[in-house]
């Protein structure tokens, strides 16, 4: 279990350093230890929607190893490629995005991809964001920088409470 923790807190300290794109060069080796890390969710169609392109690719590093993973980096990308979405289990949606925001995206799709899990991750978080992400509906609200690990046990919770 320590093994996890130091994962989870480099994790937290590439994500923070990235988005300040101060290490560029960590990427490699969080990559790598992303690839090692035991994975809970399994055989689920995922859709991230964030414009961090590190997150996102961290996102996908962790989850496509053992999922179909779907990268939008907007609102309106995933809009568009909505025809593309089957089988839609889960959606990760930044709130920060260019043009809609994370929630207005929420609004858009809750209704066309209903048995979905949706998860909001934010680095910005104040009371009026988690109360009305909690009266719209969202599943989980999720601070970001984020121990991967959290993640994925707050995505089983949601899967296996739906089943």
């Amino acid at each position: 279990m320590d093994g996890l923790k130091q994962v989870g807190l480099r994790l937290n300290i590439l994500i923070f350093t990235l988005s300040y794109g101060i290490i560029l060069l960590a990427l490699t080796t969080a990559s790598d230890i992303l690839k090692n890390v035991p994975r809970q969710i399994k055989d689920q169609n995922i859709v991230i929607v964030e414009d961090d392109d590190a997150i996102a690719q961290a996102l996908n590093t962790y989850f496509s190893a053992q999922n179909t993973v779907q990268i939008c980096n907007s609102a309106e990308e995933a809009i568009a490629a909505e025809a593309n979405f089957h089988d839609i289990d889960v959606f990760i949606l930044d709130y920060k995005l260019p043009g809609k925001n994370g929630a207005e995206l929420f609004e858009h799709l809750q209704g066309r991809f209903r048995e979905a899990k949706y998860i909001l991750i934010t680095g910005e978080l104040n009371y009026d964001l988690a109360e009305r992400t909690r009266q719209i509906g969202f599943d989980a609200l999720i601070l970001k920088p984020f121990d991967f690990t959290i993640l994925d046990d707050n995505i089983a919770s949601l899967i296996t409470t739906s089943a």
